[in-house]
């Protein structure tokens, strides 16, 4: 087979069809990114000066240069909303300034960034003169202080909530540029949603707090259901806006909510299947009545005894595929669901192998899991989840030069 662009690959991949090599993903998503402050490092790696934009501030991951993606093998470009970060859309990522990363570096913010550095390692962003979201020290990300939700008592209190991430002309501008840079690439695009718009069940522990979501699905489901239908309206009137610009230019559209934990999932399966498959479903048929691209649903964690529902839901790919959870083998799952469902990730554990192996173990396991997942198509390889801050140049250059050398590795495919 003649080589193929990178927008053709990734369809070959997406339609179960293997191609002249393996497609790879590095930062289409806020979930298979890169965390600034490593972006950082493996630009001084490389000698180069280029600056280092923060795109999603909760997550602290750098908006990744074409150069970058190129550099490392990428086929995937992402093209997002005007507000990314969870629970933050007012961090627009059109406008910038200078601004530093929780480690001192330099780097630039949005705009809207307005934070707060103290004494004992504590970072906070500010809006409207509270604090917003706070990075406690150690740790890597910022929690959203804020529940919007937290206080609703009843059904009266969902009623009078008003949404934060209303479309604008300036937003509806500025998707235009960004489609228009995503074509030109010749790269597959990537439609990224915040929560906010893509999400029923993660998106409510940042409206009402952990704590409180979980307790109401238990002792006011009519309460959630009515947030949930709210929220369903909501997302269909973004996704209006957000698809009459990007919709057919899209490959592939996002979906995130991290049913899973390590060991099992965080609800029972039939909580899923009475509360959150419904609005799932809605939301899926809305989406591919409005656009070619294929669902990509984000779904953390140990999501064997529903992966099934996603499949009849519409779902097209799953990500990331986390290996390490309980029941979710690469190898029985690509056997059990790889007809159905493309596989997006899995090609590197970033709980273990990446931050803790050596360089050969990291070899070794991208070699394994080309093998396991690529043939017969169906596979996009990258990371299990976002590379994080303390990941040297070296380990990140490994993955995706390995990735480059064994991807190709399958089947003869004929013209």
């Amino acid at each position: 087979m003649s080589a193929l662009s990178s927008r053709e690959r990734v369809r070959r991949a997406l339609n179960h069809q293997e191609s002249d090599m393996v497609p790879v993903d590095i930062g289409a998503s806020r979930i298979s990114g890169i965390s600034a402050i490593a972006c950082r490092r493996l630009l001084d790696h490389w000698g180069s000066d280029a600056p280092v934009r923060i795109y999603d501030i909760k997550q602290q991951l750098a908006l990744p240069s074409i150069d970058l993606v190129d550099r490392l093998g990428g086929d995937v470009v992402q093209v997002q909303r005007l507000g990314p970060t969870t629970g933050m859309p007012f961090l627009r990522i059109d406008r910038w300034k200078p601004g530093r990363m929780t480690d001192g570096s330099a780097c630039e913010v949005p705009e809207a960034y307005d934070a707060v550095f103290h004494a004992d390692g504590t970072s906070e962003v500010m809006w409207d003169g509270a604090v917003f979201a706070r990075q406690t020290p150690g740790s890597l990300y910022f929690d959203v202080c804020r529940a919007p939700l937290g206080e609703a008592a009843s059904v009266a209190d969902i009623e009078r909530y008003e949404w934060p991430d209303s479309w604008s002309d300036r937003e509806e501008v500025w998707l235009a540029h960004e489609v228009r840079e995503a074509e030109a690439s010749v790269k597959a695009v990537f439609g990224g949603l915040p929560q906010l718009n893509s999400s029923f069940f993660e998106i409510g522990h940042t409206m009402f707090g952990y704590q409180r979501f979980m307790e109401l699905l238990l002792t006011d489901r009519d309460i959630i259901e009515r947030w949930l239908d709210r929220l369903l309206e909501h997302d269909f009137e973004i996704l209006d806006e957000y698809l009459k610009v990007a919709g057919p230019y899209l490959d592939v559209i996002q979906m995130s909510d991290d049913f899973g934990g390590q060991d099992s999932l965080q609800i029972s399966p039939r909580c899923y299947r009475e509360i959150f498959k419904p609005r799932q479903r809605a939301w899926v048929e809305h989406v591919k009545r409005r656009t070619p691209a294929k669902v990509f649903l984000h779904c953390d964690g140990a999501i064997a005894d529903i992966l099934p529902d996603f499949i009849e839901v519409g779902i097209d790919i799953i990500n990331p595929l986390q290996t390490s959870a309980r029941g979710m083998e690469p190898q029985a799952i690509k056997q059990r669901f790889g007809r159905d469902l493309v596989i997006w990730g899995a090609g590197i554990d970033t709980q273990s192998t990446l931050p803790f192996g050596s360089l050969e173990e990291i070899r070794a396991e991208v070699r394994e899991r080309i093998g396991m997942l690529a043939p017969g198509g169906g596979f996009v390889f990258g990371t299990i989840h976002n590379i994080q801050p303390d990941i040297p140049p070296e380990k990140i250059e490994t993955v995706f030069q390995e990735a480059r050398i064994w991807r190709a590795d399958q089947r003869p495919v004929p013209d």
